[in-house]
């Protein structure tokens, strides 16, 4: 290790040098003016130094100015009859313009109504209310094996909760005595005919699943006599056969391209009491031969229906045509946007 003098500064060298202390107090009196040099330097360099500068608050930030608008308001008043006034409903109006308006809405009651109906409750409520006329709520109660008394109350419920009144409460089954003379009438004219094919001939005389088995044939009873169907007919009446033994089927057109047209069933045996006319039917008519004749009955002016109907006019206007009863005007509406 160097000498201790040559670690000192010249100063510190001097005052080794003197000669009147002996070494330790000159060596003691170099470290006392080294440590108060290095009190001075840190004293100069605590003076020197800038405190660190306080953090700013952040800013409050200011919401950008927007224009007040109400959520989902659209640019221009909605018009709630705009679908009466142009369009697939004007053009209804426009093809039969009667002074009186009578339509109907026509559930059967046998389950709870969903999203689609309230289309045609809008559609069909809606129509007669615009142009000033009525419409009734008719329930096309034909099923009793399906039907239960409190889907009448809630489908009636839910209409009033939509904003709309019938004018009159209807049920189908009113017109059983009726619908039962329409067919009896409607044999006698060759135009129905008793089948007692089983549910797979049936299926094969029309072709099968698209047409795989072949081509459409026609049933082997429906050439039997007018007066033997109609025996047979009232033999399903009175009990002679049990459920799916004997149908009343409309003697159509198997040739038509409408598979609504194939010798649709008019009536079948069922033995349900109804919850209105109790054990007086063991037959009772299906849909396709109620709807359009209670259409009638009740002079329906237009009969409003979905898509899913649009094959069902031509057996529905066949129907009419072959009993000689007045024939409403069918017409499916198309999409629309309700609001």
């Amino acid at each position: 290790m160097p000498p201790f003098h040559l670690l000192a500064s010249p100063a510190q060298s001097a005052e080794m040098e003197k000669g009147d202390a002996s070494l330790p107090e000159r060596i003691k009196g170099i470290e006392k003016h080294a440590s108060a040099q290095s009190d001075a330097r840190k004293a100069n360099s605590a003076k020197g130094a800038k405190a660190p500068k306080a953090s700013k608050a952040p800013k409050e930030s200011k919401p950008t100015p927007t224009k007040e608008r109400a959520l989902n308001t659209p640019a221009v008043p909605l018009d709630p009859n705009a679908i009466f006034k142009e369009g697939f409903l004007k053009s209804v109006f426009n093809k039969k313009p009667v002074e009186k308006i009578v339509t109907r809405f026509p559930p059967e009651p046998n389950g709870f109504l969903h999203i689609g109906h309230s289309k045609a409750i809008a559609i069909n409520f809606g129509f007669a209310r615009y142009h000033g006329g009525v419409c009734y709520l008719r329930f096309d109660d034909t099923n009793p094996e399906a039907e239960k008394d409190f889907y009448f109350t809630a489908i009636e419920d839910i209409i009033r909760w939509l904003g709309f009144k019938p004018v009159k409460v209807t049920y189908s089954s009113d017109n059983f005595d009726k619908l039962y003379g329409l067919a009896e009438e409607l044999i006698q004219r060759d135009g129905a005919y008793v089948c007692h094919c089983t549910d797979t001939e049936i299926k094969l005389q029309k072709g099968g699943d698209k047409g795989s088995a072949g081509p459409r044939y026609a049933c082997p009873h429906r050439s039997r006599p007018p007066g033997e169907s109609l025996e047979e007919f009232r033999a399903m009446k009175a009990g002679k056969y049990k459920p799916r033994e004997a149908f009343l089927r409309m003697k159509q057109d198997i040739t038509d391209g409408n598979p609504q047209m194939w010798d649709l069933a008019a009536y079948r045996i069922l033995e349900k009491p109804h919850h209105r006319t109790g054990d007086k039917w063991r037959i009772y008519p299906t849909y396709d031969f109620t709807h359009c004749l209670c259409d009638s009955f009740e002079d329906i002016s237009h009969s409003l229906c979905t898509t899913e109907f649009q094959l069902s006019r031509v057996s529905y206007e066949w129907l009419c045509d072959a009993v000689k009863v007045y024939k409403p005007m069918q017409r499916e509406s198309e999409d629309h946007t309700l609001s």
